[in-house]
């Protein structure tokens, strides 16, 4: 039973020689170049989502590499060459020598230029 405020299903609107089918036809065709349409809008931001889901993913595996690599780096690792320090960090994460080197401004303490190690920041 319809509710008098719904309309019910439109009136087919009559067309001479234009047969009830071929109207579906017709119909079905314009809803196909539609959801084309949508789905070729769609193209891009979906391929711009994989390529940052690929990006993510070889970040992670970059990472999950030095998380396998940081037990026997740590073994290997040596604070200090002669009377220089070396960064824990670059050695531990990537299994790179890089020196620390002091700094005086505001406090003195030992940096590393390549990734941003503080002691003085270190907790």
């Amino acid at each position: 039973m319809t509710k008098l405020s719904d309309p019910g299903p439109p009136i087919p609107v009559k067309r001479r020689g234009v047969k009830p089918m071929e109207r579906l036809a017709e119909k079905l065709a314009l809803r196909a170049k539609e959801q084309a349409l949508t789905q070729t809008n769609e193209r891009e931001a979906l391929r711009h989502q994989i390529a940052e889901a690929y990006k993510s993913l070889a970040e992670m595996s970059e990472r999950l590499k030095a998380a396998d690599l940081a037990n026997g780096r740590l073994k290997m690792y040596r604070p200090q060459y002669g009377g220089n320090f070396s960064c824990p960090i670059c050695w531990v994460e990537r299994g790179t020598v890089r020196m620390l080197h002091p700094e005086e401004e505001p406090n003195p303490a030992y940096c590393c230029k390549a990734c941003g190690f503080n002691e003085l920041n270190d907790q």
